[in-house]
């Protein structure tokens, strides 16, 4: 496996995922420990050289030798073909990148809601990526319809008639949702919540599935009330720091914990 040398991956730190990844790269050996830096560290210099508008949507690679500029998937295509030489041949070509290109924007567009970042205070320079209607949509859409799916998929394992918990899951949402409209002030703000909350609804559904097919393989019901309780701690506590994060209304917490707790209530009376 070859090590790019005299190339720096120029990463967004208030990611935790862009952090996670480019550290990876570097644990991997795909990057030198000086090839990866963030956009805080970077030397006046070298920030002047990056188009600012295409780096905060697209990861930068300069070469140091060169100056040259990458960004995006031309970037990371790069950096992955010259550490694993079978793969270049493909990831290299326009109409794999092409492919990749939604998934890539979809990501890179929610990238600080998906992590659950914190926002930068007030009038300090910001790197985060634009807010994009159609790509914060695209997440909302796609975490509902997961969240729907895995409650449908536990109510049939746990034998629940399915329609109740999507209605009760449904009206949960809603309250949110008029609570999210009266105490987040922009339209941004306000959708920037519920796209959080569908990204919890990944997680949770996942759990959702994951105590179900314990329960089922086991036959042991108590196992499934032990998970649904651990999952429910543990998406209070993740929407405690998201609320936290992003100076959301602190009223929000206490509605989602009457809710995740209510939910398991209903659980156990109709599986009873």
């Amino acid at each position: 496996m070859k090590t790019f040398k005299t190339k720096t991956l120029i990463y967004d730190s208030q990611c935790p995922m862009c952090s996670w990844y480019t550290g990876e790269m570097v644990e991997k050996g795909l990057i030198e420990k000086e090839g990866r830096i963030s956009f805080e560290e970077l030397p006046p210099e070298k920030r002047s050289m990056l188009d600012m508008n295409r780096a905060r949507h697209e990861i930068p690679m300069i070469d140091n030798a060169t100056g040259e500029l990458l960004y995006g998937l031309d970037a990371l295509t790069l950096v992955i073909g010259n550490s694993y030489k079978f793969l270049q041949l493909i990831i290299t070509q326009n109409w794999f990148k092409a492919l990749l290109r939604p998934l890539y924007n979809f990501i890179s567009y929610n990238r600080r809601i998906i992590a659950g970042s914190r926002s930068e205070p007030v009038g300090a320079v910001s790197f985060a990526p634009d807010f994009s209607i159609k790509w914060r949509m695209a997440l909302i859409g796609a975490g509902f319809a997961y969240t729907a799916l895995s409650i449908y998929l536990f109510a049939m394992l746990m034998a629940i008639n399915p329609l109740i918990l999507l209605g009760c899951v449904t009206l949960y949402f809603l309250v949110l949702l008029t609570f999210d409209l009266k105490k987040n002030e922009t339209g941004t703000h306000q959708l920037d919540y519920v796209a959080h909350l569908a990204v919890l609804g990944f997680i949770e559904g996942t759990l959702f599935i994951i105590t179900a097919l314990l329960a089922k393989l086991t036959g042991l019901t108590g196992l499934m009330f032990a998970g649904q309780g651990a999952g429910r701690l543990l998406a209070i506590g993740l929407h405690i720091k998201r609320v936290k994060n992003n100076h959301y209304a602190k009223s929000l917490n206490y509605v989602f914990a009457a809710g995740a707790v209510g939910l398991i209530v209903i659980i156990a009376i109709f599986k009873s």
